[in-house]
């Protein structure tokens, strides 16, 4: 349901965005569990779910350590529901010590030198995210 309104309100084909590895294990932040590390990106989604797989274009080795570096830190730490109402309610939500999934992206290519977009991590939904001109589908 959560998706649904994110994807409404943001006027978007996308309700989430993760990380994937290069072992194709997905580091994410999720409603309840807050943000891990799992195998298997299918995991929690419903049976017909279509994921699309996007790449950043320029990222350098380092910069990728540097983003999976970032994300390991995060793991264990608590979901931001009250960011993610931001989108729904139009009201702005201060930033805090929990992630939503874009905004966790986001963040990671920030401190990695290799930003998406020039917006503020906590700004981004899953849908602002293909605005990047650094994003190819794969």
């Amino acid at each position: 349901m959560i998706s649904r309104a994110i994807r409404w309100q943001t006027r978007s084909d996308y309700s989430h965005a993760a990380w994937v590895c290069p072992d194709f294990s997905v580091i994410e932040a999720w409603w309840p569990h807050g943000v891990r590390h799992v195998a298997d990106p299918f995991l929690l989604h419903t049976e017909d779910t279509e994921i699309d797989l996007w790449a950043v274009s320029g990222l350098t080795a380092q910069q990728e350590r540097e983003v999976e570096r970032f994300l390991r830190l995060q793991l264990g730490k608590r979901y931001d529901m009250r960011g993610v109402f931001q989108f729904l309610s139009r009201r702005p939500c201060p930033q805090n010590e929990r992630w939503f999934c874009s905004e966790l992206v986001a963040a990671a290519l920030d401190l990695a030198g290799a930003p998406l977009l020039h917006a503020a991590p906590h700004l981004l939904a899953p849908g602002h995210l293909p605005w990047s001109t650094r994003l190819h589908l794969v």
